[in-house]
């Protein structure tokens, strides 16, 4: 239940924060697709309540097309902003091109919306590592990884790259245990476009997808170490869209998830 609340909910890419000051206290924030326009939409929530509480919801002519966010602090966050254009012909420009016209918006303790970098190409999903010195946007048209070193002022300094070839990222995790990137997306972008596009009346859509694993260097100039974890024709879960690993005593798992899909994937998680 969401109290009190009484706005468009139209939940996207979401993050969930919590420290170490009141660890019974979690902090949601939902990138929030409302009729009048995009925003992040931020609730607490106390361990055992029935019960999340809406604290603000955070409007900017920055973010035009929210797609992911990442929080900082219980009331900070950096959002990706997808696209410049919502439609007509720039809009099909920048995606079929693939053009670099898309930012990462922050938001910072003084309640001020900027922009902290600009010049991706379809930035996607976002997350932080563990000790939060470094923030990772996967860049779906490019298609890459970037890792930023945050500013004083939220302003990102690039720090290091990683570029795929016949791989489109979609969402990032960070395994909090090893600082790794779990990177899930797709092989076939026009099989995913068409599987999206047809799902509810029915299709025979399956695009493969597969997930990657990256670790940082310690010198971020020479990007990450990478590996292949998984990859699928399209029948395990078609259009995944995310990968988290889950650590439950010395059980390891990794679940997926679709934005189109009624269903999860679980897979047993191995680590060499």
């Amino acid at each position: 239940m969401l109290v009190p609340f009484s706005q468009d909910l139209r939940v996207h890419g979401f993050d969930i924060y919590w420290d170490n000051l009141d660890p019974t206290e979690l902090t949601f924030m939902f990138v929030n697709h409302q009729r009048k326009g995009g925003a992040i939409s931020i609730f607490k929530h106390r361990l055992g309540a029935g019960y999340i509480e809406h604290v603000k919801t955070v409007k900017s002519p920055l973010l035009f097309s929210p797609n992911d966010v990442v929080a900082t602090s219980r009331s900070t966050f950096y959002a990706t902003n997808d696209l410049q254009h919502k439609s007509g012909i720039l809009h099909k420009i920048e995606v079929l091109l693939g053009m670099p016209w898309g930012h990462i918006v922050y938001y910072g303790p003084e309640g001020i919306t900027s922009k902290a970098y600009s010049g991706i190409a379809y930035p996607n999903g976002i997350a932080r590592s563990p000790n939060g010195a470094l923030i990772y946007v996967a860049a779906s048209s490019e298609p890459s990884v970037y890792a930023f070193r945050p500013e004083y002022d939220g302003a990102l300094q690039l720090a290091g790259k990683a570029t795929f070839r016949g791989f489109v990222p979609d969402n990032i995790s960070v395994d909090a245990a090893t600082g790794e990137l779990l990177v899930s997306g797709f092989l076939n972008t026009f099989e995913m476009f068409r599987y999206n596009r047809e799902i509810l009346f029915g299709t025979d859509a399956r695009p493969a997808g597969a997930v990657r694993r990256l670790l940082p260097f310690a010198d971020m100039r020479r990007g990450f170490a990478e590996e292949s974890v998984l990859v699928h024709n399209g029948d395990l879960l078609p259009s995944t869209t995310t990968a988290v690993v889950q650590r439950r005593n010395n059980v390891h798992r990794m679940v997926l998830g679709s934005v189109m899909a009624d269903h999860i994937a679980i897979c047993e998680y191995q680590h060499k």
